[in-house]
């Protein structure tokens, strides 16, 4: 039987169905993960967070609102929507980032959201496979922008969570597609550690890491997700004491093991804190 306070779920359609609604009710879960599919609008959605938090009333609720290409909420839905974390730099002071944050927070918020999951840390190229999520290829500007960002989502009681540890700006190819390698020679203690470093002085209370191999950091070769030399890194070597989330379990990228069950044992074992499995599937109770 595995822990479900641990696990953070994902849902189909904008109304849970009532066997989604009866295995939360006995998983107690951790946290939900809003998507597009979940609400038709911002009222809609508000309700049904509210709605599930009264069968799960110590539940976290959490969402990808980077900024630009990465929202699930956008101005078509009358929501604030910042720019490409990309364009920040060069368009806004951080000051000014914070302040839009901040908005973006308040607005948050006012949903019943408890967890943003960003700001994106990885320090990658323009042309790199995140696209304009990453803040920059020069790890202090990362580092500077991303503080703003958790500074602007604090002030509006949003929970930021720092993304993708050891740093997906080290990838080959997108995890979701499959695994991830690093290259051999890139530098993680002088460039893509030091974003964290800032945002963990920073306080920021979740980091998620991803599925990549970094056999500089583990030459064993396992994914971070399942590494428990990649998350010592992050306890002992960066001095991290929030929680460790993973990115998703269902993702190309985090099926080395064929049952979920058997993903989810791993990356506890690694010493992650909380899994994020973002699909609704059948069998669910299973994990019970």
């Amino acid at each position: 039987m595995l822990d479900m306070n641990k696990a953070v779920f994902g849902f189909s359609g904008s109304i849970p169905d009532k066997n989604f609604i009866d295995f939360i009710e006995k998983a107690q879960p951790y946290g939900f993960i809003i998507f597009e599919h979940n609400f038709i609008s911002s009222k809609g959605l508000k309700k049904t967070i509210k709605n599930l938090r009264s069968i799960c009333p110590k539940a976290m609720f959490m969402i990808d609102e980077e900024g630009g290409e990465k929202s699930r909420l956008r101005l078509e839905h009358g929501f604030p929507n910042p720019p490409n974390p990309r364009e920040l730099p060069s368009s806004m002071t951080p000051l000014q980032v914070r302040e839009a944050y901040r908005t973006l927070g308040n607005a948050l918020a006012d949903l019943g959201i408890d967890i943003n999951l960003a700001p994106v840390v990885d320090v990658a190229s323009e042309g790199h496979i995140l696209g304009g999520r990453a803040l920059s290829d020069n790890p202090y500007i990362c580092a500077e922008y991303a503080v703003a960002i958790i500074e602007g989502l604090f002030s509006a009681g949003i929970k930021p969570c720092a993304k993708h540890f050891p740093g997906l700006g080290s990838a080959d190819i997108d995890p979701h597609l499959g695994v991830s390698f690093a290259g051999k020679n890139e530098d993680f203690w002088l460039k893509h550690f030091i974003p964290y470093k800032s945002v963990i002085e920073a306080a920021i209370p979740y980091i998620m890491t991803t599925h990549l191999v970094a056999k500089k950091l583990d030459p064993s070769g396992k994914i971070a997700t399942y590494s428990s030399k990649i998350i010592n890194i992050i306890r002992e070597d960066l001095g991290f004491t929030g929680s460790i989330i993973s990115d998703d379990l269902f993702m190309g990228g985090a099926q080395e093991y064929q049952s979920l069950e058997d993903r989810v044992k791993k990356t506890l074992d690694s010493g992650h804190d909380i899994v994020l499995i973002c699909k609704e599937f059948e069998g669910q109770t299973e994990l019970l």
